[in-house]
C-alpha cells in the first residue's frame, strides 16, 4: 500500500497485493502528490518525455523533467506532473476504484469526471484536496496502451483556479497530449553498494525503488504483508523545517498498520548527507501481527529529502536483523 497524504512525499509500497499495481495504491499515489504553485500552459508545447519513463507529454519550454520523480516541473512556479506506469492488465482494477467514495477515503473530494479528448479508454476526473500545504484542485487522467496503464496526476493551488491565472483547459489540453514511447528515458539518482538479504525488484514513479527478500514485486499470495526495503526521493526541493519532527510524521503515516509506536530520531549522517534515523513498532491493520518499521530521512543538498524504509514482517525478523541500517548507509547519490 502507499501512505497517506503528506505534502512533501514519494508514493511508497505496503507490500501485500496480488500484484502492487492495485486500484487503491494508484488512489493514493495520487493523494501524496501535492505541488506548490501552477503556471499556465503556452501555445508553445513540444514533446517532451519524463525521466525513468515512456511517457511523453506536449509541455511548453519552461517545464523540464524533473530529477526527483517521473514526470516534470516548472522551478519558477512549483508545477509537476507525476507519472505512474503500470501493466496493462491493471486498468479495469485501476479504473473502478476512481470513485467519489473510494477517493474520500484518501481526503479527496468534490469529485467531478469527464473526457478529454483522446481516443482510447481513459478516466479524467477533477477533484480537492486540503493539505498541510494549502487547498489543491487535482486533476488526473487514466489510459490505457497496447502494454500500459498510465496514471499522470496534477496539483493546483486552488486560489490559481480562483484568480484566473490558470484555465482546467489548460491542463486538460496536457493530460489529452499524454502517450507512450517504446523505451524508457533510464537515469538512475543514486545507489545501494549494500543489499545483504534483499534483491531489487523494481520502480515505483520513475526514481523510487523497491527491494523484497525475493527480487519480486508480486507477493506469492494476495493479502500478503511482505518485509521490503524501498528508497524514495521527495517529489520537490522544498525544505523540511522540522526535519526530526517530521520523520516520525512521515513514517506513521504509512497506512494499513495500527498501534504506531515510534522511537526516537536521530541524527544522522549518510553518503554526505544528514538526517534522522528511526525506528518503531506496529501492527498490521488487517491481522494484528506486528511489525517493526525503520527509516532513515536524509536531507538533499539543495532540498528536498530521501526516505529509505524498511518493514519487517515477523517470520523474516530473523533474516532482516539489524539489515536496515546497513543497507541505508551504503546510499550515496550519483553524479
Amino acid at each position: 500500500m502507499l501512505p497517506k497524504a503528506l505534502p512533501f512525499t514519494q508514493p511508497l509500497y505496503r507490500i501485500r497485493r496480488a500484484y502492487p499495481w492495485h486500484a487503491r495504491n494508484a488512489l493514493i499515489a495520487l493523494v501524496i502528490t501535492s505541488s506548490a504553485f501552477f503556471a499556465a500552459v503556452s501555445a508553445n508545447a513540444t514533446p517532451q518525455q519524463a525521466p525513468n519513463s515512456r511517457v511523453v507529454l506536449d509541455l511548453p519550454e519552461e517545464y523540464t523533467p524533473s530529477p526527483l520523480f517521473a514526470g516534470f516541473q516548472n522551478e519558477r512556479s512549483g508545477v509537476t506532473y507525476v507519472i505512474l506506469e503500470a501493466p496493462a492488465k491493471e486498468y479495469d482494477k485501476m479504473a473502478q476504484g476512481f470513485t467519489a467514495q473510494e477517493l474520500l477515503k484518501r481526503g479527496i473530494t468534490d469529485v467531478t469526471s469527464g473526457n478529454l479528448a483522446r481516443s482510447g479508454p481513459h478516466v479524467y476526473m477533477r477533484a480537492q484536496q486540503k493539505s498541510e500545504a494549502g487547498n489543491y484542485a487535482k486533476f488526473f487522467v487514466l489510459f490505457r496502451t497496447d502494454d500500459q496503464t498510465v496514471l499522470v496526476s496534477v496539483n493546483v493551488p486552488q486560489r490559481s483556479l480562483d484568480n484566473g491565472s490558470i484555465k482546467p483547459k489548460e491542463i486538460e489540453q496536457v493530460l489529452a497530449t499524454a502517450k507512450t514511447t517504446e523505451k524508457p528515458a533510464v537515469r538512475d539518482l543514486y545507489a545501494l553498494s549494500y543489499l545483504g538479504p534483499f534483491k531489487e525488484a523494481g520502480r515505483v514513479v520513475g526514481t523510487s525503488k523497491l527491494y523484497t527478500l525475493d527480487g519480486r514485486l508480486e507477493p506469492e499470495r494476495v493479502g500478503e504483508t511482505r518485509t521490503a526495503f524501498m528508497v524514495a526521493p521527495s517529489l520537490d526541493k522544498r525544505v523540511l523545517q522540522e526535519p526530526a519532527k517530521q520523520s516520525v510524521a512521515l513514517l506513521g503515516s504509512l497506512p494499513g498498520f495500527a498501534d504506531f509506536k515510534p522511537g526516537k530520531p536521530t541524527p544522522v549522517t549518510i553518503g554526505g548527507l544528514s538526517g534522522f534515523e528511526l525506528t518503531a513498532s506496529a501492527t498490521d491493520a488487517d491481522n494484528g501481527r506486528p511489525i517493526q518499521l525503520y527509516q532513515a530521512l536524509l536531507l538533499g543538498p539543495d532540498g528536498g529529502y530521501y526516505r529509505l524504509i524498511g518493514i519487517a514482517t515477523p517470520k523474516d525478523a530473523a533474516v532482516v536483523d539489524g539489515e536496515f541500517p546497513k543497507i541505508a548507509r551504503s546510499f550515496e547519490l550519483l553524479p
